[in-house]
């Protein structure tokens, strides 16, 4: 499994999955009319290409990734649209200082070990009076409606204060901007229910979340055995559910 709590085949099942609120977070942006918009963190350019559709040829949608094998897969789908993919980290977005139109990071601040650092870049780059959006997953509210409660809070401390560097992103984020100066901070809450432990892997990888946690010792073997059983059952007995909340945070500089 990779160290990472994400690969290209998770980006697109989950871009798919989340292709509803993919777009509504492009809406703050709907009015630059020219210059530049960068989706930072933007892995496969899901969300680049899907700006760049929204906003036409006179504004440059520039995808920033440290993850050169993601962007190849982003330049690919691109097919001569008007798009940019820059490898680079977060910590110093490669433009000048009030030089871009609008820009968004998506399912990002969890994954930083500077996430402070990171928001005021992206003040920095920003021109006076646009947008910032940030897409957050809130890791601390997922809930299993079957299982023992007790393993069940040993999967969130797992995912917030192990296994995700910033695993309360979603829950700092007003406070990082607040930090960083930007105004008019608007923070709209989506909760998403799972019916089915397909989607529970698909989307949140939790078998292979519970495994990992067997591994490593953070779970025992009995634990993991009857939860990952109890999931199964309700599954198979059509009463399986789980819920996990997904933030939209907009704000202006």
């Amino acid at each position: 499994m990779s160290q990472k709590h994400y690969n290209a085949v998770y980006l697109e099942d989950t871009g798919a999955f989340l292709k509803g609120l993919k777009e509504y977070s492009y809406k703050p942006f709907a009015e630059v009319k020219d210059g530049t918009v960068i989706d930072l963190g933007c892995g496969t350019g899901l969300d680049v290409i899907g700006l760049s559709a929204m906003l036409g040829n006179n504004v440059q949608v520039v995808g920033v990734d440290h993850d050169d094998a993601l962007l190849d897969k982003g330049r690919a789908a691109a097919n001569g649209q008007n798009v940019t993919f820059v490898c680079s980290e977060a910590t110093q977005i490669p433009f000048e200082a009030d030089s871009i139109n609008g820009i968004r990071a998506e399912r990002l601040v969890q994954h930083l070990k500077d996430p402070q650092g990171v928001v005021d870049e992206m003040r920095r780059v920003l021109k006076a009076g646009q947008s910032a959006v940030f897409v957050e997953t809130d890791w601390a509210s997922l809930v299993f409606y079957q299982g023992d409660v007790a393993v069940q809070e040993k999967l969130l401390h797992y995912l917030t204060k192990v296994k995700i560097n910033n695993g309360f992103a979603a829950r700092k984020l007003t406070g990082y901007l607040v930090h960083s100066e930007f105004r008019n901070i608007k923070t709209e809450v989506f909760p998403f229910t799972l019916r089915t432990l397909k989607e529970a892997n698909d989307y949140l990888w939790i078998e292979l979340i519970l495994k990992e946690m067997l591994e490593k010792g953070h779970l025992a073997e009995n634990e993991h055995a009857i939860f990952v059983d109890t999931l199964k059952k309700a599954d198979e007995n059509a009463y399986f559910a789980c819920s996990i909340n997904i933030l939209v945070v907009s704000s202006i500089k």
